[in-house]
């Protein structure tokens, strides 16, 4: 089985930490590490990666040290969030001169790259130079190098950024598939709704810090202390007021703030099953018609953000 485990692992840069003290666990299947830019994210799959060894803990992937173990890299995927190309070369040629690295022989090594870059969509321009390729074709290319010599791992940094909706698309149904075989995934992003259609196992890191770890109804029974808002607006703007007045006599309402520029209140609870139950009998009683409610209750950016501003640790 393809498990990485990390056991209390911190990295230093001379005195900026990159993690502090991360303990994690990660089994085949599509796991998200999200955050913000330096948040940690890179330095995390660098000592999966066996590119840096932690200052303090220990991690393991698939039982073994990678820092190590070179040959453990044979069986991890790795693509970058930067472009790392060698411009002159065909999209063949560059990804059969890293399959030679893999001890694959030329003759191989060419076969493999084809039938890589073609399950990506390359076929028509994978002899091509690399230069003249679109940002798109870049990303593929990118991936069917971490992924022509079938690794059981892969490590992939902002996959999707600055990929059109079509190479977008297709990424993310390779990878898709890819999970279904039993690989191990590991994909980091700033970009939640991507990561969110892909998986629910996330893992939330910012400062260096795991903030949370699991899914995302694990994730949100952290967040118990934590208001969500939820805005309500009537479609008579003269009940906005006395729909303040009485919501804000209830218990399970933490806050409340009138926006009669907009023609909405926001509610804030930190029940949000309560209110869900009981707020469409509160505007029945008062003959109140709403014509909109949005509440960022149940996205996973809205767990993210809340999160991340760490409100349940000041």
């Amino acid at each position: 089985m393809n498990t990485i485990h990390f056991e209390q692992v911190t990295k230093n840069y001379g005195k900026v930490q990159g993690i502090s003290n991360v303990t994690l666990s990660l089994e085949p299947g599509v796991t998200g590490i999200l955050g913000p830019n330096g948040a940690g994210k890179s330095t995390t799959m660098k000592v999966i990666l066996g590119l840096t060894r932690p200052s303090i803990g220990t991690v393991s992937v698939n039982g073994v040290n990678p820092f190590d173990d070179l040959e453990l890299r044979k069986n991890i995927g790795f693509v970058p969030e930067y472009d790392c190309f060698y411009e002159h070369m065909s999209a063949v040629e560059y990804v059969s001169y890293f399959l030679m690295i893999h001890d694959f022989n030329k003759e191989e090594s060419i076969d493999m790259a084809q039938n890589s870059l073609r399950e990506l969509g390359l076929q028509d321009s994978m002899h091509r130079k690399i230069r003249t390729y679109s940002r798109g074709m870049r990303q593929k290319t990118k991936v069917a190098r971490a992924t022509a010599f079938n690794p059981q791992i892969l490590v992939l940094d902002e996959p999707f950024q600055g990929a059109d909706p079509t190479t977008r698309h297709l990424l993310m149904e390779k990878i898709k598939s890819w999970s279904d075989e039993g690989k191990t995934i590991l994909i980091s992003s700033h970009i939640l709704h991507d990561v969110e259609y892909l998986t629910d196992n996330i893992i939330l890191i910012n400062n260096g810090r795991v903030l949370a770890s699991g899914n995302r109804h694990e994730i949100r029974k952290l967040m118990s202390n934590i208001p969500i808002q939820i805005k309500v607006s009537p479609i008579d703007k003269k009940q906005l007021r006395p729909l303040i007045k009485r919501m804000l006599d209830e218990k399970w309402i933490t806050a409340g703030r009138l926006l009669e520029s907009e023609g909405e209140i926001i509610l804030e609870t930190n029940e949000s099953e309560k209110f869900y139950t009981k707020f469409p009998q509160i505007l029945e009683n008062e003959k109140i018609i709403v014509e909109r409610i949005v509440s960022d209750d149940d996205t996973l950016d809205s767990l993210y953000s809340k999160l991340v501003e760490g409100k349940q640790w000041k």
